[in-house]
């Protein structure tokens, strides 16, 4: 029995080991496939000129982005509220397309419940 449970270990760990190795290889055959296909770019980094007086203080910039993120999640939210509030009216109800008697009297039944048979 001690055998069988050895051989059967021996042959989980070549199995986990080759499912590692081809994903290795595969791995290591994206990474060239990507600097094999990817273009090669000679021109120099344009560097931007930025007018700011040399003294911005990043937390500043980083406070000046947050309210203005804050400031578009109100507005959005004012604009789904406002939409949410409006009452719909029959032409909305028409687009959205009504029961028809055939629907109502199944829907009516599955409220009913199934009767037990037998």
């Amino acid at each position: 029995m001690n055998e069988v449970i050895q051989q059967g270990l021996m042959i989980t760990a070549i199995g986990m080991g080759l499912v590692f190795a081809v994903i290795i290889f595969l791995w290591g055959l994206m990474v060239l496939l990507v600097r094999v296909t990817t273009p090669k770019s000679t021109d120099e980094p344009v560097e931007e000129d930025v007018d700011d007086g040399g003294t911005a203080d990043p937390l500043t910039e980083i406070a000046a982005v947050e309210k203005q993120r804050r400031a578009a999640a109100a507005a959005v939210a004012v604009g789904m509220a406002i939409a949410l509030s409006k009452p719909i009216t029959r032409d909305a109800q028409a687009q959205l397309g009504t029961m028809s008697p055939w629907q109502s009297v199944h829907r009516s039944q599955q409220l009913v419940g199934q009767r037990k048979r037998g």
